[in-house]
């Protein structure tokens, strides 16, 4: 089994259709969101409610089981280009 794990920014409509979307590919065993999004606001409590910490609610951690490394690259590949036609950026992550 070979587990992607990615980030993405964008609106949650949007990500969710890239979520679902991922659930078809073949070879693909689970799709989910692992995080929730208060993990990435700042604890500075001075910037508080600021719009630059409220842009960033945002993100979302997901991660992607394959069943071998070939169709863990094929969907890294669907999934960039998924996310470039639905206007989300995606960040690989090793670990969150």
């Amino acid at each position: 089994m070979r587990i992607l794990r990615f980030r993405v920014d964008g609106e949650a409509g949007r990500v969710d259709t890239l979520i679902a979307s991922a659930r078809g590919f073949d070879d693909v065993d689970r799709v989910e969101e692992v995080a929730d999004v208060e993990s990435h606001m700042d604890e500075d409590s001075s910037s508080a409610g600021l719009p630059d910490d409220t842009a960033r609610a945002d993100f979302h951690d997901i991660e992607l089981h394959a069943v071998n490394a070939r169709a863990a690259d094929e969907a890294r590949g669907r999934l960039q280009v998924l996310a470039r036609e639905l206007g989300l950026v995606v960040e690989w992550q090793e670990r969150f």
